[in-house]
């Protein structure tokens, strides 16, 4: 059944990145109108910010996941240490 969901929302992820792909019609508007003036300021500061937000997206991910990794290593780490400690009492008292 897990298998049958995570298929069907693949299929419709692939299948639904074309209709957004094309990007908003004003954004669109003024890269067609800048790039067949000759002009490149426009739709070159378009593609930076473009560029911008998707780098930032993935940098914020990748700074939570670092930070999860981290904490979650140290939590297991005290984890152990404190099993450690018990099975060291516990042979004490035996």
């Amino acid at each position: 059944m897990t298998k049958k969901i995570i298929f069907f929302t693949t299929v419709l992820i692939i299948l639904s990145v074309e209709s957004y792909s094309q990007g908003c019609s004003m954004c669109r508007g003024i890269v067609e109108s800048d790039a067949n003036s000759g002009g490149t300021g426009i739709s070159s500061s378009i593609n930076s910010g473009i560029v911008y937000l998707f780098t930032s997206t993935y940098i914020l991910i990748l700074v939570g996941a670092s930070f999860w990794y981290y904490r979650s290593k140290k939590y297991i780490k005290e984890i152990q240490n404190k099993n450690k400690i018990k099975k060291r009492v516990a042979s004490l008292i035996d």
